[in-house]
């Protein structure tokens, strides 16, 4: 009862946040159903000269398929590509195909150029992205100079939704989201850990760049708003092949709770530096493909055993959705494990679904991707409810184009599977290792 109450509090403390910042309700129940009667509208007076047209809907979408993101990049390509292809094959959008135009975006440098080529020399009017949170505001900021609808599936960065632009949307949480929920997941399991929430130390320790400090504030509010004591707040850089400083930085401070924003190959040096170095905190929570990549474990066999991930679930629940989506995500998994080789992880799901919603609910519902106006319409009119998406998550943008349904679950690795702990009424297994034992203990 005590964690259920817990639970609710920190939804109503993330809704009241985001209500502040930037604001919804729900009704309908699976993807198909919804904005049905804008749907029926647009039958009767759409815009016919798109509707009879036979040229496809063109579409960027833009990743990090090269570089030190490669890997996440494919996986996050993939998702919205299998989306598309099997829409595709049920008819298109009214009667149309969709056309991936594709981009690699590594950097900065690569968003602004490939951002500016999709619309200056492609023509394209939407665009979807993207994992990387820099790269991320890159092209928010373009597609609003253009108007171009920007559609967000992975990055967190709070920065893209707090500038008012009103064709850029995110499917996904925000980062002091990710934060705030991180923080409530180590108050969750203060109990296990012997002592009171306002006596835990915590320890922060993010990627030095939007992703990474939007997470720490997040935390920071948390432990503001219930007594938690930060002890370390610190940004690194990802891509030094060496973390053993941060590692070392962690261990004088002394946490008890570690809060980490990584990605993969600083997530795994971390892992393997705490354990050389023999730092134990008594919880370690990481956020990001870092820790929740099939990569992770393999990098780092029973080291790994215990750590707990927050993301997305990625273990939908099929009754819950759409009969259409339901058999799509089906078939998505069987389609991504045998382009990639294995499962579609959390990232390859929000990809996936947040593809399927903006070519369902978005360009389907405007009649098309030519009427800029139409789609944002469409895209402010989404009601979808908890549970109607593969992560459990629903859609309901607030007025700066922030999902307000984005939802989370914390997972733990336990004997090489990544297990939902939490929330208990989610959970495929009991948490193991609250308290962690000492590396030397194991």
């Amino acid at each position: 009862m005590k964690k259920m109450q817990r639970f609710i509090v920190l939804v109503l403390i993330m809704v009241m946040v985001l209500t502040a910042c930037n604001n919804g309700t729900t009704d309908s129940s699976n993807t198909a159903n919804s904005n049905s009667d804008s749907k029926e509208n647009q039958s009767d007076g759409g815009n016919d000269n798109e509707a009879d047209s036979n040229e496809p809907i063109r579409i960027g979408v833009i990743q990090p398929r090269s570089g030190s993101l490669a890997v996440s990049g494919e996986d996050s390509f993939w998702g919205s590509q299998i989306a598309f292809d099997l829409i595709n094959e049920n008819g298109g959008i009214n009667g149309r195909q969709i056309e991936v135009v594709a981009a690699d975006v590594p950097d900065q440098t690569a968003a602004q150029n490939e951002v500016n080529r999709l619309i200056q020399n492609e023509g394209v009017k939407v665009i979807t992205g993207i994992y990387g949170s820099a790269m991320a505001e890159v092209a928010g900021n373009i597609c609003n100079r253009n108007d171009v609808l920007y559609w967000e599936s992975i990055s967190v960065t709070d920065r893209l939704t707090s500038k008012g632009y009103e064709g850029v949307f995110r499917v996904h949480i925000n980062g002091s989201g990710f934060g705030m929920q991180a923080a409530d997941i180590a108050a969750n399991f203060a109990d296990e850990i012997g002592m009171e929430v306002s006596d835990m130390k915590v320890g922060i320790i993010c990627v030095n760049n939007d992703f990474g400090q939007s997470v720490a504030n997040g935390v920071e509010a948390f432990a503001d708003q219930t007594g938690m004591q930060v002890v370390l707040n610190e940004l690194y850089d990802s891509k030094s092949t060496d973390t053993s400083p941060i590692v070392l930085q962690l261990k004088d401070a002394d946490p008890d709770v570690v809060i980490a924003t990584s990605y993969i190959n600083d997530g795994i040096d971390i892992t393997k530096q705490s354990k050389i170095l023999d730092f134990n905190p008594k919880l370690y929570i990481g956020i990001g493909s870092g820790y929740g990549l099939p990569a992770y474990y393999d990098a780092l066999g029973e080291t790994a055993e215990g750590i707990i991930d927050l993301d997305p679930s990625q273990k939908p629940v099929y009754e819950s959705l759409d009969p259409e989506l339901a058999e799509a995500v089906k078939e998505f998994e069987v389609r991504f494990e045998a382009e990639r080789g294995y499962a579609p992880p959390v990232i390859g799901y929000l990809t996936f679904q947040a593809a399927w919603v903006l070519a369902k609910e978005v360009i389907e519902v405007a009649g098309g991707e030519n009427d800029y106006q139409a789609m944002i319409d469409a895209a402010n009119g989404i009601d979808l409810p908890l549970g109607s998406l593969p992560t459990g998550a629903g859609v309901q943008f607030d007025e700066n184009g922030q999902n307000q349904l984005a939802m989370l679950v914390a997972m733990q690795w336990q004997d090489g599977v990544l297990e939902t702990i939490y929330p208990e009424g989610m959970a495929s297994k009991e948490p193991i290792m609250i308290p962690r034992p000492e590396w030397s203990e194991r």
